[in-house]
């Protein structure tokens, strides 16, 4: 496609340290470039770019808009400019929580009541909740997430290996 995969390489890994350097995150960047570019500048796009695992046709045309944002972002860092709203322009409103983090013994007990029960009820969950100290949607999401792996552990299993050529 006349993209050079060389030169996208060296930029995708430049990209990144400078980026680095500024201090901003992936998600960061995808905020600011979904204000001024549209929401195809995500996080996962900038995620995506810098490990290139696009197409180079995408590749080529995320390339310049990457450029000219990193560009006035590294001349507002000059400026004195260091906070994110110096960035893009807002400060983000949308908070998101943290990871929890599960305690070895916390694990096993649900393990062990997910064995007796995948599917607990609304009380039975915030009862475990309550002894484990973890709010009830903490416990609703882990319980959704073990079945789901359950599930994609099934059908890894029961896929048979596809025919050789």
């Amino acid at each position: 496609d006349g993209v050079n995969l060389d030169e996208m390489r060296e930029f995708a890994k430049q990209f990144k340290l400078r980026r680095l350097s500024l201090g901003l995150t992936q998600t960061q960047v995808g905020q600011a470039l979904s204000i001024t570019e549209g929401p195809s500048y995500s996080q996962s796009a900038i995620c995506r770019f810098e490990k290139l695992d696009i197409t180079p046709k995408s590749a080529q045309k995320i390339k310049p808009v990457l450029e000219r944002w990193m560009t006035l972002a590294e001349e507002r860092m000059k400026n004195g400019g260091q906070s994110l709203p110096d960035y893009n322009g807002f400060e983000s409103s949308k908070k998101r929580k943290r990871r929890t983090s599960f305690t070895p013994g916390a694990i096993d007990a649900l393990n062990d009541s997910f064995d007796q029960n995948p599917h607990p009820t609304g009380t039975e969950m915030s009862e475990l909740a309550d002894r484990l100290k973890f709010d009830r949607e903490v416990i609703r999401v882990w319980f959704c997430n073990k079945r789901q792996t359950l599930k994609n552990t099934i059908k890894k299993i029961k896929v048979p290996p596809s025919p050789e050529s």
